[in-house]
C-alpha cells in the first residue's frame, strides 16, 4: 500500500479529478490532481480596463483641452467602433481564459496560461511564504479575488479570479500545505464580514477606525510639509505683485491635499491586524480590499515613527522591513504588498504589533545611551534626541529632531555590523555603527559614538549576533491575549514628549509603568 497523497481543496467550478490509486506496485504512480479553471466572470473583469483605455485614447480627440476640438463622427460610427472593440476584447479575455488553469497535487500549484505561447508557472508548496488575496474594485463588485503567491522573489505567481469565498478556501488550505500540514481545506462559509476578510476563529489584535485614519492623515508632516509648501507659493507670489499666482498655486495644493488624505484613508480603511492558526492577517481598503499574509519570520527589522502633532495626540505609526518587500515604498493607497504594519495607532497598539511579531522580546526593556556632548557639532539639532542601546535580543536607535523615529531589529537578523567614520568624525572622536539586515531599506544605526569605543562594541554586537541565544524572536511564547480592539488615541492630551525626549507619556505606558521610574534611556519612560 502506498501512503496516501495530502486532502485536496474541496472541488469548485470547472474541477477535473483524477482519482489516486489507493494501491500499486509502482513508486511513481499518478497522485491525485485538481484542474481549475478562473472564474467564468474573468474575462469581463480584465476586459474592460481595455475597453477604458481605448476610449479614452480615441475620446481625447473630441474633447475640448487646450485645443480645438475635432468634429464628432456619426454615430453610426461610434457605436459601431465601440461594438468592434468590445467584441475583440471579449474574444481575447475568453481565450485567455479557455487556455488558462491551475492545477493543485499533492507537491506543487501549477498555474498553465498563453494562448499562443504557452506559460508554466510551478509553485511548490514548502517554498510558499504568504499569499495575499486582493479584491480591486471592478473584482469586488462581483464577488471575486484574486491570489498573490509570494515564494520569496519580486515576481509573484498570481490567480485571477476566483469567487471570493473559493480564494479564501484556496489561499488557507495553501497556507497549511507550506507548513506541512496534511489538512482538508474547506469552503470559507465563516467569515463574518465582506469588509474585513474575518472568520469566527481569528482573534482581532487591533483595529484601526476611518476617523483615526482621517485625524493621523491630517495631522502627519506630509500634510502640513504640503501646504507649507503652497502657503511659501502664495507668500513669494503676492511679494512680486503677483496676486494672481494665488489661484494658479491653490488648485493643485488643494487637490495635492485632497489626494494625499484620500490615499491615507482608503487605502488603509478598516485596517485589521488579526491572528489565526496560519499566522498574521492584515486586512485594509475602502474601494479595494486587500487581505494580506504576514509572515513573522521574514520581518527584517521595524521602524516606529511619530510626527510632531501626533506627539501630543499619543499616535504613532509602524513600517516593516520583509525580505522579497523591499521594492515596495508608497503604498498608502495601493493594493497588493503593503510594509505598514501599523498605519497609526497609541503605544499599546504598538506594543500588541510588536508582540505578534516577536513575542519574544521586548524593545521597551532595552536601556538606550545618548552620545556625547560633542557629537552635537555633528548633528546640532538632533544630537539630543539621539539614543542607542542593545540587550541579549534587540539593537534599539532613536533620532529625529523633528519626526522621531525608532528603529528596531533582533540580532538574529543582522547580516554585519559597520563602524563608519568621516574626516569630522575623526577630529571629533566620533563614529557611528551600522547594521545590514538583508532588505536594506530600513538601515538602523547608530550616530555620534565614542569613537574610543566603537570597535568594542562592535566586537560585542558582532558576538551576540552569532551567539546561541539569538535565535528567531517570532517562535511563539504563551501570552495572555491582550483584550484590545478599538484604542482611541489622547486627542488634546498632554504631550507625551517632554522636552528631548521623543518617547511615551506615563499616562500611556499601560502595563509597562513600572520602567517609566527608569532614567531617561527608555522608550517608556519621560525624559
Amino acid at each position: 500500500m502506498t501512503e496516501p497523497a495530502a486532502p485536496l481543496p474541496p472541488r469548485g467550478p470547472g474541477e477535473e479529478w483524477h482519482p489516486e490509486p489507493t494501491d500499486g506496485p509502482l513508486p511513481d504512480a499518478p497522485r491525485a490532481e485538481v484542474t481549475e479553471r478562473p472564474h467564468p466572470l474573468t474575462p469581463l473583469i480584465r476586459g474592460w480596463v481595455v475597453l477604458l483605455a481605448v476610449v479614452i485614447a480615441f475620446g481625447r480627440d473630441y474633447l475640448p483641452i487646450g485645443r480645438e476640438p475635432q468634429p464628432l463622427p456619426p454615430l453610426e460610427f461610434l457605436l459601431s467602433g465601440v461594438g468592434l472593440v468590445t467584441l475583440a476584447s471579449g474574444a481575447a479575455g475568453y481565450f485567455s481564459w479557455r487556455f488558462t488553469r491551475f492545477v493543485i497535487d499533492a507537491e506543487v500549484l501549477r498555474i498553465d496560461s498563453g494562448v499562443l505561447f504557452r506559460r508554466s508557472q510551478r509553485v511548490a508548496f514548502d517554498k510558499v511564504q504568504s499569499i495575499d488575496v486582493v479584491q480591486p474594485l471592478a473584482a469586488r463588485l462581483f464577488g471575486l479575488a484574486e491570489l498573490q503567491i509570494d515564494v520569496g522573489s519580486h515576481d509573484r505567481p498570481r490567480v485571477r479570479y476566483l469567487s471570493r469565498t473559493r480564494a479564501y478556501a484556496l489561499r488557507d488550505y495553501l497556507l497549511a500545505r507550506a507548513k506541512g500540514v496534511q489538512a482538508q481545506a474547506e469552503a470559507a462559509t465563516d467569515s463574518t464580514s465582506v469588509l474585513t476578510d474575518l472568520g469566527a476563529q481569528d482573534e482581532v489584535l487591533i483595529r484601526v477606525p476611518p476617523p483615526v485614519l482621517l485625524l493621523a492623515a491630517v495631522t502627519s508632516h506630509e500634510f502640513w510639509s504640503i501646504m507649507a509648501t503652497g502657503v511659501v507659493a502664495a507668500v513669494i507670489g503676492i511679494a512680486f505683485d503677483h496676486p494672481w499666482l494665488l489661484l494658479v498655486i491653490a488648485i493643485p495644493t488643494v487637490s495635492t491635499l485632497i489626494g494625499f488624505v484620500g490615499r491615507r484613508v482608503t487605502g488603509q480603511f478598516n485596517y485589521t491586524l488579526s491572528r489565526r492558526a496560519h499566522g498574521l492577517r492584515i486586512s485594509r481598503g475602502l474601494t479595494s480590499l486587500t487581505s494580506q499574509s504576514l509572515p513573522p519570520r521574514r520581518v527584517q527589522a521595524v521602524q516606529i515613527s511619530q510626527s510632531p502633532v501626533w506627539r501630543r495626540l499619543g499616535l504613532y505609526r509602524i513600517d516593516l522591513e520583509v525580505i522579497g518587500w523591499g521594492e515596495v515604498t508608497d503604498n498608502e493607497g495601493k493594493t497588493g504588498v503593503s510594509t505598514i504594519l501599523l498605519p497609526a495607532g497609541t503605544m499599546e497598539q504598538v506594543r500588541v504589533a510588536l508582540r505578534a511579531i516577536w513575542p519574544r522580546a521586548d524593545f521597551e526593556a532595552v536601556e538606550l545611551h545618548q552620545p556625547p556632548a560633542r557629537a552635537r557639532w555633528l548633528h546640532p539639532l538632533a544630537q539630543p534626541f539621539l539614543r542607542w542601546g542593545h540587550d541579549d535580543a534587540l539593537v534599539v536607535s532613536r533620532h529625529g529632531w523633528l519626526v522621531r523615529r525608532w528603529q528596531v531589529v533582533p540580532h538574529a537578523r543582522i547580516q554585519s555590523v559597520r563602524v563608519a567614520q568621516g574626516v569630522v568624525s575623526r577630529r571629533l572622536g566620533l563614529a557611528n555603527l551600522e547594521f545590514h539586515t538583508a532588505g536594506g531599506q530600513i538601515s538602523p544605526h547608530a550616530a555620534g559614538l565614542d569613537a574610543a569605543h566603537v570597535l568594542q562594541r562592535q566586537a560585542e554586537l558582532l558576538r551576540l549576533v552569532h551567539h546561541p541565544a539569538a535565535t528567531d524572536l517570532s517562535e511563539p511564547e504563551p501570552l495572555p491575549s491582550p483584550e484590545l480592539s478599538e484604542p482611541q488615541p489622547a486627542i488634546g492630551g498632554g504631550d507625551s514628549d517632554n522636552s528631548a525626549g521623543g518617547v511615551p507619556d506615563q499616562a500611556d505606558a499601560g502595563p509597562d509603568a513600572r520602567r517609566a521610574d527608569q532614567a531617561d534611556d527608555t522608550i517608556s519612560s519621560t525624559e
